[in-house]
Formats: structure tokens, sequence, C-alpha cells
């Protein structure tokens, strides 16, 4: 898998974090009463949008560095993130959403090392990915 995939995979999902952090909640939508105006925005919107901005930032920057240094960080980043997660995911409220964040975080990982590969020298080099230079 290379680099430039697993970066386009990451620009969508946060292009899909973006659309979800967007969305109106249902109860509002379906009934805007006094009461429920009053109520705060769901905290999964703003985990959301915080998500957006991570993994669109991410995977440009990712892409426009191209390198294997670039995509271990990045790989980091991701790992961080699932463990991040486990607190969350403690909480019942936002059980679901933390458990698969850190599948995708793991996903997202393993794609950016599977991208990178060994890291025993090879024939592409210390920093190319793809045979970028």
């Amino acid at each position: 898998m290379t680099g430039v995939v697993v970066e386009a995979g990451r620009a969508a999902l946060g292009v899909w974090h973006l659309a979800r952090a967007a969305r109106p909640t249902p109860a509002r939508a379906a009934r805007p009463t006094p009461a429920r105006a009053a109520l705060p925005a769901p905290p999964h919107r703003a985990l959301h949008g915080v998500l957006a901005v991570r993994q669109l930032g991410q995977a440009l920057l990712v892409a426009r560095v191209d390198t294997r240094d670039a995509h271990t960080l990045s790989a980091l980043v991701d790992v961080l993130h699932g463990t991040s997660m486990v607190p969350l995911a403690l909480a019942p409220r936002f059980r679901r959403f933390a458990i698969a964040q850190a599948a995708v975080a793991l996903v997202l990982a393993t794609a950016e090392v599977a991208s990178v590969g060994t890291g025993r020298g090879g024939a592409r080099g210390r920093g190319a990915v793809g045979g970028r230079r």
C-alpha cells in the first residue's frame, strides 16, 4: 500500500468527520422546543470537529512531505490517538465512539507502517516512499 493511498483514505475520513460535526442533532431538528434549544451541543459533535481538523491536516502534511519519517511519525500520532481513546471508553456515553476511534487508529497506524516498509534500507533509500525523493 502506498503512502498516497493511506493519506487519501485519511483525508476521506477527515471529510466524514467534518460532515458529522456539521450535521444537525436529530432531536433538535425534529422539534425545536425552548427546552431543547437551551441544551448544549452534543459532545460527539465537537469531537468530530476536532478529529476532522486533525485528520485533514495530518493527511495534507504527510502527503506533502511524503517521506518514510513523515509516515512513521504519522503512525505514531495514530497510536497515541488510539491510546488516548482508552480512558474515554470507560465513560458509557463515549464508549462506542472511543472504541471505533481506537480501531480506526489501529488500521491507519498499520497502513502507515505498511507504506514505509521494513526500514532496512532497500532500493528506495531512507527518505523516499514510493520512489520519490
